[in-house]
């Protein structure tokens, strides 16, 4: 990952650490963060950390992250966010680390939903793409970085010319849950 590139992104809510070696990014979470938005039950969590860049029009957002332990609903994945009430999220996460899934979340006007399969056993690194085309996203993951499974296509209501993309990572029930980002590519 070229830290050239990295000076374009930002953060929202930065993580409780980030340090970088030859394999990349690797970020710790803060306890007890999530994006979650239930507006009829008056729940809302917005204090992940999302490593993000504006982007104008379409494109094609790829990234990897790896990981090791994963907990009770621990996340790293790939975001697209609008603002606090209008995103959409795709990562790893599970109910318990015996059962990895992989996971979609789209919040509109402040209701989020979600949306996952079983991954294989095992899975210690995942990649993820995201690709706008003529207003329309198309969500997709991998597990080899070859050959990738389309998960969702959607629409945002609100949805605007300019939107932020990026790397995002939480954890709502552990402590410390790391991960490595290894590849973040915009195009």
């Amino acid at each position: 990952m070229l830290l050239e590139t990295l000076k374009e992104f930002d953060w929202l809510n930065e993580p409780q650490r980030v340090r970088f070696d030859e394999s990349g990014m690797q970020v710790t979470a803060k306890y007890r963060t999530d994006f979650w938005c239930c507006a009829r039950y008056g729940f809302r969590k917005d204090d992940g950390h999302f490593f993000f860049s504006y982007v104008l029009g379409d494109f094609c957002c790829d990234l990897n992250w790896e990981f090791d332990k994963v907990g009770a609903f621990d996340q790293c994945g790939l975001m697209l966010r609008l603002d606090v009430n209008n995103w959409f999220k795709i990562s790893i996460m599970s109910e318990n680390a015996d059962n990895p899934m992989i996971a979609t979340s789209l919040t509109s006007s402040g209701l989020s939903d979600l949306a996952s399969q079983p991954l294989p056993h095992g899975v210690k690194r995942l990649w993820y793409r995201l690709k706008k085309r003529k207003g329309c996203y198309t969500a997709y993951y991998s597990t080899d970085g070859e050959k990738y499974v389309q998960l969702r296509k959607f629409y945002l209501l609100n949805d605007g010319d300019e939107v932020k993309v990026g790397a995002y990572i939480c954890s709502p029930q552990q402590e410390a849950f790391e991960a490595t980002l290894h590849g973040l590519d915009m195009s």
